[in-house]
């Protein structure tokens, strides 16, 4: 058990380091290792005593609908002191922008100018121009949020249940007395909630804190002691 904690709050230095120390392959058998509170079987996920999900203070919560009301940031430029700065949109985000829409630029408030296709993609699809009434000096850059009404109730978590790793973004779901790390697909973000678009179901049952040291503790058992954020 000591052996497991030190093992799981070390310093995120140190954890780093631990990735280009260990070419262990991962076990994917059930693992006993009652002494150090964890074990991991294949196709169930990961199961943790009750001392230790109270050592780490687990938290669960039901999968909800919330009414999302998305926003996003991107940064703006000025090219000469002026009132207009311009940015770059993906397509997903241009889809909601339209000339003549309020938004946030920096601490005051602007207004869409002009959106236009870019005729490269080298720094997105879109090129965005903003104005406001307060002159901007010549190569400011500031960030314009834009913000959108919440529409209909959609499936929805806390953000902090998110775990993303360099294999892809997941969450820990309830399977028995397991948790499962499961992919899922997000959407739109606002306040603490972010929209699920696939891999959950409204009524699951999910972890919501502490994510990344459930994962650690993962990473403990299939890595034969060495744990790290690499996410291979």
């Amino acid at each position: 058990m000591k052996l497991f904690l030190i093992a799981l709050f070390i310093p995120l230095a140190a954890i780093l380091s631990s990735c280009t120390e260990s070419s262990a392959s991962p076990s994917h058998a059930a693992e006993p290792a009652p002494e150090n509170g964890a074990q991991f079987k294949e196709g169930k996920g990961i199961s943790l005593t009750t001392l230790m999900m109270e050592s780490i203070g687990l938290k669960t919560a039901e999968v909800s609908e919330e009414k999302i009301a998305p926003s996003f940031t991107v940064t703006v430029q000025s090219m000469q002191r002026g009132t207009e700065a311009s940015g770059w949109l993906n397509e997903a985000q241009a889809a909601r922008v339209l000339p003549g829409m309020e938004m946030e630029l920096g601490t005051e408030k602007g207004s869409v100018l002009r959106i236009e296709k870019a005729p490269s993609v080298i720094h997105g699809d879109f090129e965005v121009t903003v104005q406001t009434a307060t002159a901007i000096e010549a190569g400011s850059a500031l960030n314009a949020t834009f913000r959108f009404p919440a529409g209909d109730p959609v499936t929805a978590i806390p953000k902090a249940a998110l775990l993303t790793t360099a294999e892809g973004t997941f969450v820990y779901a309830k399977n028995d007395e397991f948790y499962l790390r499961t992919p899922v697909k997000v959407g739109a973000a606002s306040g603490e909630h972010v929209e699920i678009t696939d891999g959950l179901y409204t009524g699951d049952e999910i972890v919501t804190a502490p994510v990344m040291s459930l994962w650690l503790a993962e990473l403990q058992v299939l890595r034969g002691g060495k744990a790290c954020t690499c996410g291979h």
